[in-house]
């Protein structure tokens, strides 16, 4: 009878704390009155020059570079708004000197982008409106000494798409709140509590940590101190530690910064969903000859209409289901010119265009694992299959993939990641500035390896 009480008391208990995972995981609302991030990268400066140990060869090269990158995330219940933006360049130089020959390489590239979305809430339906818009500009030149034509190669692409959709349901991320999950069990653990905490102050907790992660400092090491003194402010503030020692220091340490977050979310989102976009773009080469010059030329419209749910269940901390479907219905079409030009004649001109109108519909399963704070194990299936008209040509298409993947935390410095899958897909074509059939394929793919970080 005793051994029966304490397995039924064991059992209850875990239930209970089963449950209070679950109830916690799904119920946790993400929210941020205004979070935003700005990131510099330059990278100027780089000087090379070489000079052969016999002979008259020497070699010169320098590169430089620049990037931004913004993001802003507001999340309120009415309101969920994110959007970033990038702008990156780089430029090279190179110079090879011999006796025959002066040989001079420059190039530029320059990229940018903007992307926004904003969901409008209203008693559990919600519209939404977004863009995204990118552009990126390349071109080379190549000059050499005893040729009076300078080789010339440009390259430019842009694309515009608008999101709009209608809905009922929100996905909210519980990332923090799994993190408040994981440190409760590890301070209870460790014996650092002095008292469990209720549903509520668990809830209190996650929110802690979304407001120290999303509290812009400048200063890395400020924003570590923010982060820290964040969450052990709210735990005193409870009377939660009875002690701060170093064991409850590294608790906190250990999960704020080193947990391996991937990304989790709660809830139903069921949508219809209207994407217009357009593209477009050239590609000019000269060669050195002056009698080669080609000259490319393409535009592109598309528009998508899509109509489904997805499901997202955090079942407890250590596992994770999510499923969906969708119908979608699209039309894409796209137009080139190719020009090719002898000493400033062109010689042949090719035009051509192409449309593609498909009905599919898309289905999607995937289940996670997480044995601790450090290790994840992922299963996905997903598969699209439907009709589509390509030139007056009808055929039936679909792909379908199966994969697997295992990341395991050796130590802080090295882990241990392996991927298996398998993929097949028929009739399947690639869309862009020209239209190209795949072959059919069934493909069976595994890698590990391990990363180490000295």
């Amino acid at each position: 009878m005793r051994k029966f009480l304490v397995t039924l008391a064991l059992s209850i208990t875990a239930f209970i704390a089963f449950c209070q995972e679950d109830s916690l995981l799904r119920s946790f609302k993400f929210r941020i009155d205004n979070f935003r991030a700005v990131n510099f990268n330059i990278a100027g400066g780089k000087f090379n020059n070489n000079k052969a140990t016999t002979g008259d060869d020497k070699y010169s090269s320098s590169s430089a570079g620049f990037g931004i990158y913004y993001y802003t995330l507001k999340s309120t219940d009415k309101t969920l708004f994110t959007s970033s933006a990038n702008l990156n360049s780089s430029f090279s130089a190179s110079k090879t000197d011999n006796s025959i020959e002066v040989n001079k390489y420059s190039s530029f590239s320059g990229a940018s982008g903007y992307s926004a979305l904003n969901k409008w809430f209203s008693t559990n339906k919600f519209t939404e409106l977004g863009t995204t818009v990118s552009g990126n500009y390349y071109i080379n030149k190549n000059i050499v000494s005893n040729n009076p034509i300078v080789a010339k190669n440009g390259q430019s692409q842009y694309s515009i798409a608008i999101n709009t959709g209608i809905g009922k349901g929100r996905l909210e991320n519980v990332t923090d709140m799994q993190n408040a999950l994981w440190l409760y069990k590890e301070l209870n653990t460790v014996k650092s509590l002095s008292r469990p905490l209720s549903s509520g102050e668990l809830n209190e907790l996650g929110r802690a940590i979304t407001k120290g992660n999303n509290t812009r400092v400048l200063d890395f090491r400020k924003k570590t101190q923010f982060i820290l003194k964040t969450v052990d402010d709210y735990l005193q503030q409870k009377n939660l530690i009875p002690k701060t020692d170093i064991t409850y220091f590294t608790s906190l340490n250990d999960i704020l910064f080193f947990a391996f977050n991937n990304l989790r979310f709660a809830g139903t989102e069921k949508y219809i969903r209207l994407t217009p976009a357009i593209s477009g773009g050239n590609n000019n080469q000269t060669q050195h000859s002056n009698t080669d010059k080609f000259e490319h030329r393409f535009s592109s419209k598309s528009v998508a209409l899509s109509s489904g749910f997805g499901k997202y269940i955090p079942v407890n901390l250590n596992h994770q289901n999510n499923y969906g479907a969708s119908l979608k219905l699209s039309y894409f079409s796209t137009d080139s010119k190719d020009k090719y030009f002898t000493s400033g004649v062109i010689t042949s001109e090719i035009k051509g265009n192409a449309a593609v109108k498909q009905a599919a519909i898309n289905l999607f399963f995937q289940h996670a694992i997480y044995p601790n704070t450090r290790t994840a194990i992922n299963f996905d299936i997903q598969s699209e299959a439907g009709y589509q008209d390509t030139d007056q040509q009808s055929t039936f298409y679909g792909t379908a993939t199966l994969s697997g993947s295992f990341n395991y935390f050796i130590s802080y410095r090295t882990r241990l990641s392996c991927k298996v899958g398998a993929s097949y897909q028929k009739n399947v074509y690639n869309i862009g500035q020209y239209l190209e059939l795949r072959p059919e394929t069934i493909q069976l793919y595994a890698n590990a390896g391990i990363e180490i970080n000295l």
